[in-house]
């Protein structure tokens, strides 16, 4: 065993010599320059706005790098160690920098190795001394109270940097960490976390419920959780918001109560709730403790909504005949778009076409595999433009979930229908009247010089219809369930789509224009809205 001890002294010395005559190039860069270091000592490096704040900085990074050269010295490929600030604060207290500028605000730390190694023995010991008996009472204690208490020991270890490093008993090769590690996984294995809501639509005031068992079905109790809410990637705006992270404990039946987070940012949006151990609390959690909330995590995606109708307006549109087609002062239109009489039953329309922000929605909750084509496009997929990529299946599976979700019945407008909102009771060629959309700036559309792909849901004001109705005219075409053939087949996939969009000029605008595009196609310049059926 002496044989054992002494071969492992002389491999980490011999390590800890090799790094010192490359001056630790791989921890910190020297700050400042003038520093030449020795061999035979540990160095830091501070930098900061205040004294204090330099000082401190160094202290951390002096002590980092010590962990770090006895962990390398077993395993070269190990991550730099990482402690916590209340660490640091405990450690070295008396150490006076060794050298720092006029102001204070580069500061530079240095240890001999042997006054290292003296300080880290004391620390060692005195950390070992007051884990031992908490582990000793740790293996009679239950299942959640274990979990607690080996969250509570291996953090401990993480936030010190001894991790890899504080052994059961001095001079032994048993690492205390593996040791708790070991215990755990098993129960860990054993939990079983569930979320008692559904993936969809939960409104900001609904508790998240949450169960916790063993495989035989028993209630955990007194178990922490971590708690962590998200949005969801598909969002543009998502990677500007940051993650909103809790924790809660289970009660005597292993149940457990969550709510919704409060922050601004997380209004009406998608969000992914994902509940599992609380080892990752700490920031400085090793990779075992990693793994476990790996094994424990359960999520669920919702959709908050604090009030869909409230943010998704909808136009009343009354039952009746109307002229649809061209009207008499359009000399643009072609026979093709003939006036006609035709008779609508009551529906309303939706104010604004489906925007990414709402498509995301829909594919988050649903888990949607298939993602459409350029919504990872930055040019098309800001939250508040119109979804494109999408065919008519899937502007259909979007209404049918929406309607699942919110008990109103939502579906694609018909030709008739789309035009009759267009025009807004006026016979006129465009939503706003007969004037261009290029004098007034009423819409996007090709050579607007406004934007260079689809606009924001609502960019033109002057686009309105006297109902208030935006967007009729250019952004993007709008599927409707209309065919247009003459014998229209059963299983026909051709689809009327109304309204022109960004790439089109003001010809393509009129309310009485039109396209036929295969249903199981999709494009840059096509997306859709909604019609919501009213009671009868």
């Amino acid at each position: 065993m002496f044989d054992f001890y002494v071969r492992k002294q002389v491999k980490i010395l011999t390590t800890l010599s090799c790094l010192l005559m490359i001056g630790f190039v791989s921890f910190a860069k020297p700050e400042p320059k003038a520093v030449k270091e020795e061999e035979g000592f540990y160095y830091g490096y501070g930098k900061g706005s205040s004294k204090e704040e330099a000082a401190f900085a160094g202290k951390v990074d002096l002590i980092e790098t010590a962990l770090t050269a006895k962990v390398r010295a077993e395993n070269p490929k190990k991550p730099r160690v990482k402690i916590s600030d209340e660490s640091a604060n405990n450690r070295l207290k008396n150490l006076k920098p060794y050298t720092q500028d006029k102001k204070g605000l580069n500061v530079v730390y240095r240890i001999k190795l042997a006054d290292w190694d003296k300080a880290e023995k004391s620390f060692a010991d005195d950390l070992r001394t007051s884990l031992t008996p908490r582990y000793e009472a740790f293996l009679s204690k239950s299942p959640a109270e274990k979990i607690n208490e080996a969250m509570s020991i291996l953090t401990i270890l993480a936030e010190n940097g001894e991790t890899e490093l504080l052994t059961v008993q001095e001079n032994s090769p048993e690492l205390f960490s593996r040791k708790i590690e070991g215990e755990c996984e098993a129960l860990v294995k054993n939990l079983h976390i569930e979320i008692l809501e559904k993936d969809g639509f939960i409104p900001s005031e609904k508790k998240i419920s949450v169960s916790v068992t063993d495989q035989a079905g028993k209630a955990i109790s007194g178990l922490n959780l971590k708690i962590c809410w998200e949005i969801s990637e598909l969002l543009a705006s998502a990677k500007e918001i940051e993650e909103v992270v809790s924790s809660v404990k289970t009660d005597a039946k292993g149940k457990a109560s969550i709510e919704y987070p409060s922050e601004e940012a997380y209004k009406n949006k998608p969000v992914t709730l994902t509940v599992s151990t609380a080892f990752t609390l700490s920031a400085q959690a090793s990779k075992a403790m990693k793994k476990f909330d790996e094994i424990s995590a359960v999520d669920a995606h919702f959709v908050h909504n604090e009030s869909f109708a409230e943010n998704h307006q909808f136009v009343d549109v009354e039952a009746g005949d109307f002229n649809a087609g061209a009207v008499p002062q359009d000399s643009r239109a072609g026979k093709k778009e003939a006036s006609h009489k035709v008779s609508t039953g009551a529906y309303s329309i939706a104010v604004l076409p489906v925007t990414n922000a709402d498509f995301a929605a829909f594919l988050h909750a649903t888990r949607a595999e298939n993602i459409p084509e350029y919504f990872d496009n930055s040019a098309y997929n800001q939250d508040a433009q119109p979804v494109v990529g999408v065919s008519f299946a899937d502007a259909e599976a979007y209404a049918a979930w929406l309607s699942e979700q919110t008990g109103e019945t939502y579906r694609l407008p018909t030709e008739e229908e789309w035009e009759k909102a267009a025009r807004a009771g006026k016979a006129s060629i465009y939503p706003w009247g007969d004037e261009a959309p290029n004098k007034a700036k009423c819409a996007n559309f090709k050579g607007n010089k406004l934007f260079k792909s689809t606009s924001p849901v609502g960019s033109f004001e002057n686009g309105k219809n006297a109902w208030g109705i935006a967007d009729m005219a250019g952004n993007v075409w709008e599927w409707t369930t209309s065919t247009r053939e003459e014998e229209p087949k059963e299983d026909s996939t051709m689809r009327v789509v109304k309204g022109g969009s960004w790439m089109d000029g003001p010809t393509d605008l009129r309310i009485s224009n039109f396209r036929i595009v295969d249903g199981e196609k999709n494009g840059v310049d096509i997306g859709f809205r909604l019609v919501r059926e009213v009671s009868k």
